[in-house]
């Protein structure tokens, strides 16, 4: 049984300690301590937390929640590692989705991901997002210049947000 909740500093050190994992780090920039204090003390920046009974297994961050045409952007999505691939990302990537649109009344959400990580790629595209540009050679904590991918996300009028609502 999983749950989500918005997070706030007291979650500070499970979330640096979730994305500090070799298997983690390389597909992101700034990590750590500050990186999230600075989130958490930034009003246009939001935690979104995926919790089993033992504690934390997920997080995401959304940005742009004071953009005044809505347009907000999954800035990072970390699922603990153990737990790849049984699912926890597809429903941490929906409740991001579902909380974009009715809470913060998004227009459109948009995110970008390494092109060679072809795992979150898949995931993004069978949630509704869509390949827009990308940009040649972004930067990552290895020093990899692989291509971004930027990808956006607009809502179906007839589908709810992130197409199934998740459960439990």
């Amino acid at each position: 049984m999983y749950s989500t909740r918005r997070g706030d500093i007291t979650d500070l050190e499970a979330i640096a300690k979730l994305e500090s994992t070799p298997e983690t780090t390389p597909w992101l920039g700034e990590t750590g301590l500050e990186w999230h204090r600075r989130g958490f003390a930034d009003p246009d920046r939001e935690h979104l937390l995926i919790e089993s009974p033992a504690g934390l297994v997920g997080f995401v961050v959304l940005a742009g929640l004071m953009d005044p045409a809505r347009v907000l952007e999954i800035r990072r999505i970390v699922v603990a590692e153990h737990l790849r691939g049984q699912g926890i990302g597809r429903l941490l990537i929906r409740a991001a989705i579902e909380r974009a649109y009715e809470r913060h009344s998004a227009t459109r959400l948009w995110l970008d991901v390494k092109a060679t990580n072809v795992r979150a790629r898949g995931l993004y595209e069978s949630e509704g997002f869509v390949v827009s540009r990308t940009v040649p050679s972004g930067w990552a904590r290895t020093g990899d210049n692989s291509d971004l991918v930027v990808m956006e996300h607009v809502r179906s009028s007839a589908t709810p947000a992130g197409g199934q609502r998740p459960t439990g």
